[in-house]
Protein backbone atom coordinates (compact mmCIF):
# COMPACT_ATOMS: atom_id res chain seq x y z
CA UNK A 1 0.00 0.00 0.00
CA UNK A 2 1.54 3.83 -1.38
CA UNK A 3 2.15 5.96 1.55
CA UNK A 4 0.45 9.67 1.67
CA UNK A 5 2.61 11.72 2.76
CA UNK A 6 1.25 15.77 3.52
CA UNK A 7 0.89 18.10 0.65
CA UNK A 8 3.54 20.94 0.68
CA UNK A 9 0.33 23.90 1.55
CA UNK A 10 -0.61 21.44 4.81
CA UNK A 11 3.42 20.66 5.72
CA UNK A 12 3.69 25.18 5.87
CA UNK A 13 0.41 25.34 7.72
CA UNK A 14 1.90 22.76 10.61
CA UNK A 15 5.25 24.73 10.38
CA UNK A 16 3.41 27.78 10.81
CA UNK A 17 0.95 26.21 13.81
CA UNK A 18 4.41 24.82 15.47
CA UNK A 19 5.34 28.58 16.22
CA UNK A 20 1.57 28.92 17.89
CA UNK A 21 1.06 26.03 19.80
CA UNK A 22 5.10 25.61 20.94
CA UNK A 23 3.67 28.67 23.26
CA UNK A 24 1.20 26.08 25.35
CA UNK A 25 -1.88 28.37 24.01
CA UNK A 26 -4.31 25.87 25.93
CA UNK A 27 -2.30 26.27 28.86
CA UNK A 28 -2.97 30.25 28.56
CA UNK A 29 -6.82 29.53 28.70
CA UNK A 30 -7.17 29.26 33.16
CA UNK A 31 -4.81 32.09 33.21
CA UNK A 32 -7.21 33.88 30.76
CA UNK A 33 -10.09 33.11 32.36
CA UNK A 34 -8.97 34.05 35.72
CA UNK A 35 -8.07 37.25 34.42
CA UNK A 36 -11.56 37.99 33.24
CA UNK A 37 -13.05 37.01 36.64
CA UNK A 38 -10.98 39.31 38.31
CA UNK A 39 -11.45 42.11 36.15
CA UNK A 40 -15.26 41.61 35.77
CA UNK A 41 -15.71 41.30 39.99
CA UNK A 42 -13.94 44.92 40.03
CA UNK A 43 -15.39 48.29 40.29
CA UNK A 44 -14.50 49.47 37.13
CA UNK A 45 -16.45 48.37 34.56
CA UNK A 46 -14.68 46.44 31.41
CA UNK A 47 -15.64 48.71 28.82
CA UNK A 48 -16.36 45.60 26.27
CA UNK A 49 -13.54 42.86 26.93
CA UNK A 50 -10.76 41.81 28.61
CA UNK A 51 -9.38 41.27 25.09
CA UNK A 52 -8.48 45.14 25.07
CA UNK A 53 -6.63 45.25 27.75
CA UNK A 54 -2.85 45.13 27.37
CA UNK A 55 -2.36 43.67 31.06
CA UNK A 56 -4.46 40.95 29.56
CA UNK A 57 -1.65 40.13 26.57
CA UNK A 58 1.54 41.16 28.96
CA UNK A 59 0.10 38.20 31.18
CA UNK A 60 0.11 35.98 28.20
CA UNK A 61 3.35 36.95 27.33
CA UNK A 62 5.24 36.31 30.40
CA UNK A 63 3.48 32.91 30.63
CA UNK A 64 4.30 31.86 27.35
CA UNK A 65 7.96 32.85 28.34
CA UNK A 66 7.78 30.66 30.92
CA UNK A 67 6.21 27.50 28.98
CA UNK A 68 9.03 27.37 26.51
CA UNK A 69 11.39 27.39 29.18
CA UNK A 70 10.03 24.89 31.07
CA UNK A 71 10.05 22.47 28.11
CA UNK A 72 13.44 23.55 27.75
CA UNK A 73 14.07 22.29 31.79
CA UNK A 74 11.91 19.40 31.68
CA UNK A 75 12.73 17.64 28.56
CA UNK A 76 13.73 13.92 30.72
CA UNK A 77 10.08 13.69 32.31
CA UNK A 78 8.53 15.32 29.23
CA UNK A 79 10.15 12.76 26.99
CA UNK A 80 9.14 10.23 29.91
CA UNK A 81 5.31 11.37 29.93
CA UNK A 82 5.20 11.43 26.35
CA UNK A 83 4.75 15.55 26.24
CA UNK A 84 7.77 17.98 25.09
CA UNK A 85 7.25 17.07 21.36
CA UNK A 86 8.31 19.84 20.29
CA UNK A 87 12.27 18.80 21.24
CA UNK A 88 11.84 15.30 21.82
CA UNK A 89 10.86 15.20 17.85
CA UNK A 90 13.15 17.56 16.41
CA UNK A 91 10.84 20.38 15.58
CA UNK A 92 12.31 22.89 17.14
CA UNK A 93 16.37 23.10 18.90
CA UNK A 94 17.35 24.42 22.15
CA UNK A 95 18.69 27.70 20.49
CA UNK A 96 15.47 27.99 18.34
CA UNK A 97 13.27 27.43 21.88
CA UNK A 98 15.90 30.22 23.87
CA UNK A 99 15.36 32.37 21.13
CA UNK A 100 11.19 32.16 20.89
CA UNK A 101 11.61 32.63 24.92
CA UNK A 102 13.21 35.76 24.79
CA UNK A 103 11.08 36.95 21.79
CA UNK A 104 8.17 36.49 24.60
CA UNK A 105 9.95 38.46 27.34
CA UNK A 106 10.35 41.11 25.16
CA UNK A 107 7.25 41.46 23.79
CA UNK A 108 5.80 41.34 27.84
CA UNK A 109 8.36 43.96 28.22
CA UNK A 110 7.16 46.42 25.80
CA UNK A 111 3.55 45.52 26.67
CA UNK A 112 4.75 46.22 30.41
CA UNK A 113 5.06 50.04 30.34
CA UNK A 114 1.38 50.64 28.73
CA UNK A 115 -0.28 48.34 31.46
CA UNK A 116 -2.49 50.11 34.22
CA UNK A 117 -0.06 51.54 36.94
CA UNK A 118 -1.36 48.79 39.59
CA UNK A 119 -1.07 46.00 37.46
CA UNK A 120 2.64 46.63 37.16
CA UNK A 121 3.59 45.22 40.70
CA UNK A 122 1.66 41.81 40.77
CA UNK A 123 3.05 41.57 36.57
CA UNK A 124 6.33 41.48 38.31
CA UNK A 125 5.72 38.85 40.52
CA UNK A 126 3.89 37.05 37.61
CA UNK A 127 7.34 37.24 36.07
CA UNK A 128 9.25 36.15 39.00
CA UNK A 129 7.09 33.08 40.14
CA UNK A 130 6.86 31.63 36.54
CA UNK A 131 10.25 31.94 35.54
CA UNK A 132 11.59 29.98 39.13
CA UNK A 133 9.05 27.70 38.75
CA UNK A 134 11.53 25.88 35.93
CA UNK A 135 14.86 27.60 36.02
CA UNK A 136 17.71 26.75 38.65
CA UNK A 137 18.09 26.99 41.62
CA UNK A 138 14.90 27.15 42.72
CA UNK A 139 13.23 25.34 39.89
CA UNK A 140 9.77 24.97 42.19
CA UNK A 141 8.38 22.79 39.20
CA UNK A 142 10.85 19.75 41.08
CA UNK A 143 10.29 21.11 44.75
CA UNK A 144 7.05 19.13 46.38
CA UNK A 145 4.55 21.30 47.79
CA UNK A 146 6.70 24.80 46.23
CA UNK A 147 5.03 23.47 43.09
CA UNK A 148 1.61 23.11 44.28
CA UNK A 149 1.66 26.66 46.08
CA UNK A 150 3.52 28.16 43.02
CA UNK A 151 0.83 26.60 40.96
CA UNK A 152 -1.87 28.22 43.57
CA UNK A 153 -0.58 31.38 43.60
CA UNK A 154 -0.09 31.91 40.04
CA UNK A 155 -2.93 30.60 38.23
CA UNK A 156 -5.69 31.17 40.97
CA UNK A 157 -4.05 34.56 42.67
CA UNK A 158 -1.88 36.49 40.46
CA UNK A 159 -3.73 36.07 37.64
CA UNK A 160 -6.92 36.93 38.90
CA UNK A 161 -5.39 40.00 40.98
CA UNK A 162 -3.76 41.34 37.27
CA UNK A 163 -7.15 40.92 36.41
CA UNK A 164 -8.45 43.11 38.87
CA UNK A 165 -6.01 45.76 40.26
CA UNK A 166 -6.25 46.66 36.22
CA UNK A 167 -10.15 47.38 36.76
CA UNK A 168 -10.01 49.30 39.89
CA UNK A 169 -9.78 46.90 43.03
CA UNK A 170 -6.85 47.36 45.59
CA UNK A 171 -3.96 45.17 45.41
CA UNK A 172 -5.26 43.22 48.84
CA UNK A 173 -8.81 43.07 48.10
CA UNK A 174 -8.22 41.40 44.54
CA UNK A 175 -6.28 39.26 47.01
CA UNK A 176 -9.01 38.10 49.34
CA UNK A 177 -11.54 38.31 46.48
CA UNK A 178 -8.88 35.12 45.20
CA UNK A 179 -8.89 33.11 47.62
CA UNK A 180 -11.55 30.61 46.11
CA UNK A 181 -9.68 30.33 42.98
CA UNK A 182 -6.33 29.59 44.54
CA UNK A 183 -7.83 26.93 46.46
CA UNK A 184 -9.45 25.60 43.38
CA UNK A 185 -6.17 25.57 40.90
CA UNK A 186 -3.91 24.03 43.74
CA UNK A 187 -7.08 21.26 43.95
CA UNK A 188 -6.64 20.82 39.86
CA UNK A 189 -2.93 21.16 40.03
CA UNK A 190 -2.75 18.04 41.94
CA UNK A 191 -4.49 16.02 39.81
CA UNK A 192 -2.17 17.16 36.74
CA UNK A 193 0.78 15.41 38.82
CA UNK A 194 -1.44 12.59 38.87
CA UNK A 195 -1.32 12.48 35.37
CA UNK A 196 2.47 12.38 35.20
CA UNK A 197 3.87 11.17 38.23
CA UNK A 198 5.38 7.74 37.03
CA UNK A 199 7.47 9.83 34.38
CA UNK A 200 8.28 12.60 36.91
CA UNK A 201 9.55 9.58 39.36
CA UNK A 202 11.52 8.13 36.39
CA UNK A 203 13.33 11.36 35.84
CA UNK A 204 14.01 12.50 39.67
CA UNK A 205 11.72 14.89 39.16
CA UNK A 206 10.37 15.30 42.45
CA UNK A 207 6.71 16.78 42.76
CA UNK A 208 4.26 17.23 45.03
CA UNK A 209 2.74 13.56 44.37
CA UNK A 210 5.79 12.12 43.81
CA UNK A 211 6.32 12.95 47.57
CA UNK A 212 2.95 11.93 48.92
CA UNK A 213 1.76 9.27 46.71
CA UNK A 214 -1.04 9.49 44.50
CA UNK A 215 -4.23 8.44 47.05
CA UNK A 216 -3.23 11.42 49.65
CA UNK A 217 -2.76 14.16 46.51
CA UNK A 218 -6.70 12.95 45.04
CA UNK A 219 -7.79 13.41 48.76
CA UNK A 220 -5.97 16.33 49.51
CA UNK A 221 -7.62 18.12 46.24
CA UNK A 222 -10.92 17.27 47.81
CA UNK A 223 -9.65 19.11 50.80
CA UNK A 224 -8.69 22.11 49.14
CA UNK A 225 -11.86 22.10 46.79
CA UNK A 226 -13.46 22.04 50.39
CA UNK A 227 -11.63 24.93 51.28
CA UNK A 228 -12.91 26.86 47.96
CA UNK A 229 -16.29 26.69 48.26
CA UNK A 230 -16.11 27.17 51.83
CA UNK A 231 -14.20 30.75 51.73
CA UNK A 232 -17.16 31.23 48.70
CA UNK A 233 -19.82 30.73 50.72
CA UNK A 234 -18.47 32.81 53.63
CA UNK A 235 -17.83 35.67 51.11
CA UNK A 236 -20.65 35.80 49.42
CA UNK A 237 -23.07 35.46 52.77
CA UNK A 238 -20.73 37.95 55.01
CA UNK A 239 -19.04 40.14 52.51
CA UNK A 240 -21.91 40.41 49.37
CA UNK A 241 -19.72 38.55 46.66
CA UNK A 242 -21.13 37.28 43.81
CA UNK A 243 -22.83 34.21 44.01
CA UNK A 244 -21.20 32.73 41.10
CA UNK A 245 -17.97 31.39 42.77
CA UNK A 246 -20.46 29.49 45.19
CA UNK A 247 -21.54 27.87 41.74
CA UNK A 248 -18.29 27.14 40.13
CA UNK A 249 -16.28 25.64 43.43
CA UNK A 250 -19.54 23.59 44.43
CA UNK A 251 -19.06 21.97 40.46
CA UNK A 252 -15.16 21.68 41.42
CA UNK A 253 -15.96 19.56 44.63
CA UNK A 254 -17.96 17.60 42.66
CA UNK A 255 -15.55 16.91 40.22
CA UNK A 256 -12.86 16.54 42.95
CA UNK A 257 -14.38 13.75 44.93
CA UNK A 258 -15.45 11.96 42.10
CA UNK A 259 -12.05 11.64 41.16
CA UNK A 260 -10.54 10.50 44.13
CA UNK A 261 -13.17 7.55 44.39
CA UNK A 262 -12.67 6.62 40.81
CA UNK A 263 -8.33 7.18 41.81
CA UNK A 264 -9.46 5.03 45.34
CA UNK A 265 -10.90 2.23 43.39
CA UNK A 266 -8.18 2.50 40.71
CA UNK A 267 -5.42 1.24 43.05
CA UNK A 268 -6.77 -1.52 43.82
CA UNK A 269 -6.04 -2.89 40.09
CA UNK A 270 -2.72 -4.25 38.37
CA UNK A 271 0.05 -2.42 37.42
CA UNK A 272 -1.46 -1.50 33.86
CA UNK A 273 -4.73 -1.29 34.44
CA UNK A 274 -4.04 1.12 37.28
CA UNK A 275 -2.19 3.66 35.74
CA UNK A 276 -4.68 3.88 32.67
CA UNK A 277 -7.72 4.06 35.04
CA UNK A 278 -5.84 6.29 37.46
CA UNK A 279 -4.79 8.88 33.99
CA UNK A 280 -8.40 8.87 32.86
CA UNK A 281 -9.84 9.94 36.22
CA UNK A 282 -7.43 12.60 36.59
CA UNK A 283 -7.66 14.01 33.09
CA UNK A 284 -11.43 13.90 33.31
CA UNK A 285 -11.08 16.15 36.80
CA UNK A 286 -8.63 18.81 34.76
CA UNK A 287 -11.18 18.91 32.00
CA UNK A 288 -13.83 19.24 33.65
CA UNK A 289 -12.90 22.17 35.92
CA UNK A 290 -11.16 24.02 33.14
CA UNK A 291 -13.94 23.62 31.21
CA UNK A 292 -16.50 25.19 34.14
CA UNK A 293 -14.01 27.65 34.52
CA UNK A 294 -13.56 28.71 31.23
CA UNK A 295 -17.29 28.71 30.57
CA UNK A 296 -17.98 31.32 33.42
CA UNK A 297 -15.02 33.41 32.12
CA UNK A 298 -17.20 33.71 29.23
CA UNK A 299 -20.78 33.92 30.38
CA UNK A 300 -18.82 36.85 32.12
CA UNK A 301 -17.19 38.35 29.12
CA UNK A 302 -18.72 36.90 25.98
CA UNK A 303 -16.02 37.92 24.00
CA UNK A 304 -13.19 35.71 25.16
CA UNK A 305 -15.39 32.80 23.04
CA UNK A 306 -13.49 34.31 20.17
CA UNK A 307 -10.17 33.57 21.27
CA UNK A 308 -11.07 29.92 23.78
CA UNK A 309 -12.87 28.31 21.01
CA UNK A 310 -11.21 28.85 17.92
CA UNK A 311 -7.62 27.59 20.06
CA UNK A 312 -9.68 24.87 20.86
CA UNK A 313 -10.86 23.54 17.60
CA UNK A 314 -7.20 24.40 16.09
CA UNK A 315 -5.57 22.22 18.87
CA UNK A 316 -7.65 19.36 18.19
CA UNK A 317 -7.08 19.23 14.27
CA UNK A 318 -3.28 20.41 14.83
CA UNK A 319 -2.39 17.91 17.64
CA UNK A 320 -4.10 15.00 15.65
CA UNK A 321 -2.28 15.90 12.36
CA UNK A 322 1.25 16.56 13.75
CA UNK A 323 1.34 14.51 16.73
CA UNK A 324 -1.57 11.70 15.81
CA UNK A 325 -3.16 12.41 19.43
CA UNK A 326 -6.31 13.43 20.81
CA UNK A 327 -5.50 16.50 22.77
CA UNK A 328 -7.33 17.77 24.82
CA UNK A 329 -9.19 14.72 25.34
Amino acid sequence: MLQSYPSRATRTLLRIADFVFVLRPLILVPAWSFYALGAHGAPDVVPVTVLADRGFWCLSAILACAYVLNQLFDRDSDALNDKGHYLTRGLFGVRSMVAIALSCFVIASLLYHTVAPAQRFPLILAFLLATTYSLPPLRFCARPYFDLAANALGYGGLAFVIGATGHGEQFYDAWRNGIPWVFLVGATFLHTTILDVDGDAAAGKRTTTVAVGVRVSAWVAVLFALGALGDAVFSFLERGTPAFPVLVTAGGLLGFVTGAVLIQRAMRMGTVPRRAARGRASSLVVQWVSAIVALTAVLRDPPLLLLLLPIIVAARAYYRARFGLAYPG
